[in-house]
């Protein structure tokens, strides 16, 4: 388990970045470019009511309250959240403090869940994809962008440093680990996309999956 994969140091860390966090990690790490990709994978179109897991201050949700009716977030950082919640724009976006492994919501209350970078410090990320999975409704989608573990390099030995520090700290899965993933809490048809930054073209893996209809 990576040194971030841990609830408390995973709160303290995003309330240490939150006064910061806009200004560095969303371009570096999860452009708007690789976000809106990522989310035009999903069928926004017949979606109402959207929640982003691991919301932070909310540039994810920023770009999908014009595409559907209702959008809430969850984080663990209240710091980050209130940050969110001061941004006019997310005025209407309903915000709360909470952990990914025990969701505050009842069942089947979503048409969709985002998760855009959290997955990386989820302690247990099976257990917290089943609450994403019970809190959506039947037909419902789910889109996680985590970290791509990615093969060891024979010729960009600054690869291998990075993805040796990213094993120390985060949760990271291939295809086919991401693919056993989600069928094990319950998802259908996982795909998955490796995608990224300029600076890191396959660092991210962008996983989409549906809630089957019985």
């Amino acid at each position: 388990m990576g040194t971030l994969q841990n609830h408390d140091a995973t709160r303290h860390w995003f309330d240490l970045l939150a006064p910061g966090y806009d200004a560095v990690v969303p371009s570096l790490f999860w452009p708007e470019s690789l976000q809106q990709a990522a989310l035009d994978r999903i069928d926004l179109e017949s979606v109402d009511r959207v929640l982003d897991v691991g919301c932070g201050t909310g540039e994810t949700i920023d770009q999908l309250r014009s595409d559907v009716s209702a959008t809430h977030g969850l984080d663990l950082s209240q710091p980050q959240l209130e940050t969110a919640a001061d941004k006019s724009e997310l005025e209407d976006v309903r915000f709360i403090r909470g952990d990914a492994r025990t969701l505050p919501y009842a069942d089947e209350t979503f048409d969709c869940v985002v998760s855009v970078g959290s997955i990386l410090y989820w302690s247990a990320p099976v257990e917290a994809l089943r609450e994403a999975h019970r809190v959506t409704k039947q037909g419902g989608e789910i889109l996680v962008l985590g970290f791509n573990r990615r093969s060891l390099s024979w010729w960009n030995p600054v690869q291998n440093v990075q993805d040796g520090v990213a094993e120390t700290l985060f949760f990271r899965y291939n295809r086919e680990e991401g693919t056993e993933l989600f069928l094990e809490a319950g998802w259908t048809d996982p795909t998955h996309e490796v995608t990224g930054p300029i600076w890191g073209p396959e660092l991210v893996i962008a996983t989409t999956a549906r809630k089957v209809e019985s």
